[in-house]
């Protein structure tokens, strides 16, 4: 798809608590085009880091962008790879839903036909994980992207998907399902400088009783969100993935540990 539309989406930043904006609009490129300030870049320039309960994309100069994977997870799940400027004030994408489903109506409502980009397709097997093995995620040769991710959580317990993407599958089984948080992490992470900006309007609580406004939304929401969050991780690829990707209780270091060994290879 093209985007033929501006898109402008504000609100608080989920980490920082602050007002963010992100404008979406189309330009001129054969790439997504990440701008901050008077700094601007393809994504698949950007360094990233996914130890801060998120995805940031990063600048050369350090300048750092936080959040980012729940916008990019919209573009890529609606295979938009190419002719859009991301433009971010306040150095953090706004929670805004805490999933994409407002963002996808919006690029669906600005949007068109088009051919998509040369995939990368993945030819030899690859793997990355962390340093007891016990999470992972690998990606395997195949002709379509497909993602089968696996979680297991107290108080939820263990949840399986199996995802094959295309534009329809992604907004009716993945757009609308939230990010979520523990209870008892949150003032760990508050302390810390995140989930600042958290509230039942864009997240799920997980203590004694799982708290979601208006109920969950599937039984496996949980899991759900997090094909969300690596079809987001997925964009710093900068085109298409042909592959299975298969991820055990992996999250975003992983995801962008994968995305960083693909690039390379």
């Amino acid at each position: 798809m093209r985007l033929t539309g501006k898109i402008i989406l504000g609100g608080l930043g989920l980490h920082s608590g602050r007002e963010c904006t992100v404008t979406l609009e189309p330009v001129n490129s054969p790439e997504v085009l990440m701008r901050s300030g008077d700094n601007e870049l393809p994504l698949r320039l950007l360094r990233t880091n996914g130890t801060n309960r998120g995805s940031d994309y990063i600048f050369p100069d350090g300048e750092t962008v936080r959040t980012c994977e729940h916008v990019f997870s919209a573009l890529t799940g609606l295979e938009i790879f190419s002719g859009v400027r991301v433009t971010v004030e306040g150095g953090e994408m706004p929670a805004l839903d805490g999933c994409s489903e407002t963002l996808c109506a919006q690029l669906l409502a600005n949007s068109e036909p088009s051919e998509a980009p040369e995939p990368l397709e993945v030819k030899t097997p690859l793997i990355v994980s962390n340093d007891d093995s016990t999470r992972f995620i690998a990606v395997f040769p195949c002709g379509e992207l497909r993602i089968t991710y696996t979680v297991e959580y107290e108080k939820v317990g263990a949840q399986i998907m199996d995802y094959v993407q295309s534009p329809e599958n992604y907004i009716n089984e993945i757009s609308r399902a939230r990010t979520f948080a523990m209870k008892r992490d949150i003032e760990y992470l508050r302390s810390h400088g995140m989930a600042l900006g958290g509230s039942l309007d864009n997240a799920i609580l997980i203590g004694d009783e799982i708290e979601a406004k208006g109920g969950l939304r599937w039984g496996n929401e949980f899991v759900r969100h997090k094909v969300l969050d690596i079809m987001g991780d997925l964009s710093s690829l900068g085109r298409p993935l042909k592959g299975h990707v298969i991820a055990v209780r992996a999250g975003h270091e992983l995801h962008l540990k994968l995305t960083e060994k693909l690039k390379g290879d």
